[in-house]
């Protein structure tokens, strides 16, 4: 008599675990084409050519990265800071598709379309702890208030440009995850079950003097902190 119950919970659960196996399957394909709506200035140091993420729900988002940036003089990486960049270097753009219903790494809601992408650190005081034990994130800003390439040196105007982006006075924000030791071959996605994160991963160039050195980044495009 218990067996149709039985039958009917392992239907469920293994329905439970193709879905999950489906959403881990994160995509990513090239896309022969700039973003649109950027600045002629800001538009002319990101390359052309994008990257489209999909997941089993369809196309998450839309990243295209600069084309090369300053290392940060004597960088030294530690336990919560792991990119060399520099504070308000503009990193790239990300475009979310209409219809989507994107939010930050906060769980802020963020409204479809594009956003430019520059480099920050989460400020080290009681309002941010839990939210990562990494400090580094880039800052999703307004591509009409974005319109100048140079860094945003000073940490609150850097805040405030992207205000406006999440609809409240605190900035959009992107965990960058330490990345891999080795540049990966080619730009890939991965889901992250336990923190329901999903992950772009790519590389910059990074100049330091007239050397350029291909650098790792890892994006978390879908998904919010657990803190």
């Amino acid at each position: 008599m218990f067996r149709p119950v039985c039958g009917v919970l392992l239907s469920l659960a293994c329905q439970t675990l193709v879905w999950g196996a489906v959403k881990a399957e994160i995509k990513v394909e090239k896309l022969d084409e700039p973003p649109t709506g950027l600045s002629a200035e800001v538009a002319a140091t990101l390359h052309t050519t994008g990257y489209r993420v999909h997941d089993a729900d369809g196309v998450v988002c839309d990243v295209w990265l600069t084309k090369s940036l300053p290392m940060k003089p004597k960088f030294k990486t530690s336990l919560r800071v792991k990119y060399p960049l520099q504070l308000g270097a503009l990193v790239g753009a990300i475009r979310y598709p209409e219809g989507s219903k994107p939010s930050d790494f906060r769980g802020q809601p963020l409204k479809p379309g594009l956003y430019t992408l520059r480099y920050g650190l989460q400020p080290d005081d009681g309002n941010h702890l839990g939210t990562s034990d990494i400090r580094d994130f880039l800052v999703g800003c307004p591509i009409e208030k974005d319109v100048n390439p140079a860094r945003v040196d000073d940490l609150k105007k850097l805040f405030k440009l992207s205000q406006g982006a999440s609809g409240t006075t605190h900035p959009a924000i992107y965990l960058l995850t330490p990345p891999p030791e080795k540049v990966a071959e080619q730009p890939t996605g991965s889901y992250d079950e336990e923190k329901k994160q999903t992950i772009f991963e790519s590389s910059v160039l990074l100049k330091e003097g007239e050397t350029e050195t291909p650098w790792p980044v890892r994006m978390v495009v879908q998904g919010k902190s657990e803190g």
